[in-house]
């Protein structure tokens, strides 16, 4: 894979879509779209970890909803006998399928929001820049531009020399432009900020020391 190649294309089930590509072997441009929007921007190499994180997203609310259903159907089954004289077996079969039909839609639903992905932070403000569905379109794809990008990162921060304090001063840059473009949310820059803030002080008091 070139540095030309260096793109990668993804789509998942919630119909979210997603380009991302290296550009001048410096920067990293994300267009990601749904069926309403698109956003796009474009984070600098510099201020971005050379490791991503996994992280899965499990879709608790789904399975909170086939234990209900399934606690539900149990509680007719075992109030209504009591209640029904005619066709009480056709009633409590329908009943117990209506209940089955559920959890399994629920799995279904579960199943389908919940998902893997790879995450890249910023450098150090910790700050979750590009997220990425783990495995699409394809597993090698997906490793192959992972492992790329990363390797990237270091070898453009080892070309690179620039002070620490230039580099915490163009990360919080960064995090002030996703921010205004609601990229990241402005309580996540602010909280972001206050770190920036304190390790460019710590710069300043060792340099001085």
């Amino acid at each position: 894979m070139t540095e030309n190649e260096l793109v990668l294309k993804q789509h998942n089930s919630l119909g979210l879509g997603s380009q991302i590509k290296l550009l001048d072997g410096r920067e990293l441009q994300v267009i990601s779209k749904n069926k309403k929007k698109q956003k796009s921007f474009s984070v600098d190499l510099l201020s971005l970890q050379d490791k991503s994180k996994a992280v899965v997203v499990i879709a608790w609310k789904w399975v909170a909803v086939a234990i209900s259903f399934l606690l539900v159907t149990l509680l007719f089954m075992k109030i209504l006998p009591d209640y029904l004289t005619d066709n009480k077996n056709l009633y409590l079969g329908i009943i117990l399928f209506a209940g089955l039909i559920g959890c399994i839609l629920s799995f279904i639903q579960f199943w389908k929001y919940s998902y893997r992905k790879k995450i890249f932070y910023s450098k150090n403000a910790h700050v979750p820049i590009i997220e990425l569905f783990v495995g699409k379109p394809s597993k090698k794809i997906f490793s192959e531009f992972i492992s790329e990008v990363e390797s990237q990162i270091k070898s453009f921060s080892k070309r690179v020399k620039i002070t620490e304090e230039k580099l915490l001063i163009g990360e919080m840059k960064m995090l002030r432009r996703l921010s205004d473009n609601g990229i990241i949310s402005k309580k996540m820059y602010e909280v972001a900020k206050i770190k920036l803030f304190t390790g460019f002080d710590s710069q300043v008091i060792d340099r001085e020391a």
